[in-house]
């Protein structure tokens, strides 16, 4: 659909509600055109899930009023949000796990019979195949949903809602629990929507997907709306500014303590993917480490940690010999490494935070090979609790955890003992903003207790925000090393692209 046939479907006008002590929302004006994804975010506490809520008929407003297609209307119940096209698709799908796919896409619908009360399963099936045709979907209909995968399972929530005549679709962090792979097919009828007029209110603290996939999006902080943008004219740090409410170099927090003694030093690094690799960096040191994707800086860190070995060169950690055989070897001296894929290499997803925030420390939290789940427990309480961690109970497994407080599960149990060497590969990637600024918070603390720390991230203003020093790779070999100081966003790439007179 073209932007001239485009028409707006929803407005929202003046939409507010006070909560005891809490103006949740201050005067709320938006709108929504036929068409178009449009992104909505903020940070947590910001009105989303208030406005969400309203919309659905859950919550009632204290002010406002909305129009669809132009006409007043009210919304009191989730009657009356199905009434004007409204569906909403939520983290958790609210799918009846032993119904197969077709009787969860027609799931308070009257099926179709034949010969009185028999439901016609052959019409059943032909009616949800007809609805999967038109997205573009491809499922079985008649195996029970449990057994489907996340991104079919989404798919079916989606065709519930198209089932139901919906125009208007609010997608609560749909893509949270997908693969990348899977990711890609949700974007595919996200399109495919977009393409049939419908209208998609994309709502996720991943602002690259934002930027992937949305048409416009608007910014929320503080229960108000701060920023309405196409979204073709917005970067990732316009948006982090918008949502935090200060630009993002001032939101970094400050240094703590002093830079230390030599603790860790590499001496002519060389394998497959490395060259001639020298540096050392300092007790309560941050040192980044930048270049393009595919430089070599993950595999710097994993040669470190002993998942690559080394062809030649030397390692000294406090003065004295390190080549780590293996990770155990490493995290066994006080190197450790926070994995890119937290969700792969750092958790175990099926597990509690308990057991994940334990899982380098077995041998403090069990005697005789038997855990002692008391001290488990309270060790990991502790360990969260450092790290800020926001979570219901610590019996719960950390699939059931936002982005942010899943990669805070991994720092806790980074910590338990705390590093002597900390590595940190994509520290932020998929965590929310408010998480993000508490995780670098984190990252100064451990510095000033005197960790050494090495910084990998693709994110510019990340390394630069955090680091001392920043190390700069160019196809497995070291361009430069400079301050902090000197850098700014033009030298960086030069010295990533390893122009070295920048």
């Amino acid at each position: 659909m073209s932007n001239q046939d485009r028409r707006e479907v929803l407005r929202i006008e003046g939409l507010a509600k006070q909560y005891p002590g809490v103006r949740a929302l201050k005067g709320v004006d938006l709108s929504f055109d036929s068409g178009e994804v449009h992104g909505l975010v903020g940070e947590n506490g910001a009105g989303k899930s208030t406005l969400i809520k309203i919309l659905a008929g859950i919550v009632k407003a204290d002010e406002g009023s909305f129009l669809f297609d132009g006409t007043p209307a009210s919304i009191t119940s989730s009657k009356d949000a199905s009434k004007h096209g409204l569906c909403f698709i939520h983290q958790e799908l609210n799918l009846v796990n032993y119904f197969n796919a077709m009787e969860n896409i027609f799931l308070g619908h009257r099926y179709p019979h034949r010969f009185g009360p028999l439901v016609d399963w052959k019409k059943l099936k032909q009616q949800a195949q007809e609805i999967l045709d038109v997205l573009a979907i491809d499922i079985p209909l008649e195996i029970p949903v449990l057994h489907l995968s996340a991104v079919q399972r989404a798919m079916v929530a989606i065709a519930r809602a198209f089932a139901v005549k919906g125009s208007i679709y609010f997608m609560d962090e749909p893509a949270t629990a997908l693969t990348d792979v899977e990711k890609e097919k949700l974007f595919a009828v996200i399109q495919n929507l977009k393409n049939q007029g419908k209208t998609v209110i994309y709502v996720t603290h991943n602002l690259e997907d934002i930027l992937r996939i949305t048409d416009r999006v608007t910014v929320m902080r503080d229960g108000q709306v701060v920023k309405r943008s196409n979204t073709r004219d917005m970067t990732k740090d316009s948006l982090i500014s918008a949502m935090i409410g200060k630009s993002l170099e001032s939101a970094f927090p400050s240094r703590k303590g002093v830079i230390g003694k030599p603790l860790f030093t590499v001496e002519h690094l060389c394998n497959s993917r490395l060259r001639d690799i020298s540096f050392t960096v300092h007790s309560g040191e941050i040192l980044g480490i930048g270049g393009l994707v595919g430089a070599g800086r993950t595999e710097l860190l994993e040669t470190l940690y002993g998942v690559r070995f080394a062809d030649s060169g030397s390692l000294l950690l406090e003065g004295k010999p390190y080549h780590p055989a293996s990770p155990k070897e490493a995290i066994k001296q006080g190197v450790v490494l926070v994995p890119e894929e937290r969700r792969k290499s750092g958790l175990v997803l099926n597990r509690s935070i308990n057991e994940n925030v334990t899982l380098m420390s077995l041998s403090e939290v069990s005697r005789f090979g038997l855990l002692k789940h008391t001290y488990l427990r309270q060790r990991a309480k502790e360990a969260g609790k450092s790290v800020h961690l926001k979570a219901a109970q610590y019996t719960q497994q950390v699939t059931t955890l936002s982005g942010g407080n899943q990669q805070k599960v991994v720092f806790a149990k980074t910590i338990m003992n705390m590093p002597k060497v900390l590595m940190l590969d994509e520290p932020s990637k998929g965590v929310d903003v408010g998480a993000r600024f508490e995780i670098y918070s984190i990252i100064r603390d451990l510095a000033a207790k005197g960790a050494a720390i090495l910084v990998v991230s693709s994110d510019f203003n990340e390394v630069l925000g955090l680091s001392d020093r920043i190390l700069f790779i160019k196809e497995g070999a070291m361009t430069s090393i400079q301050p902090n100081k000197e850098i700014d966003q033009e030298r960086y790439l030069h010295y990533c692209y390893g122009r070295t007179n920048a």
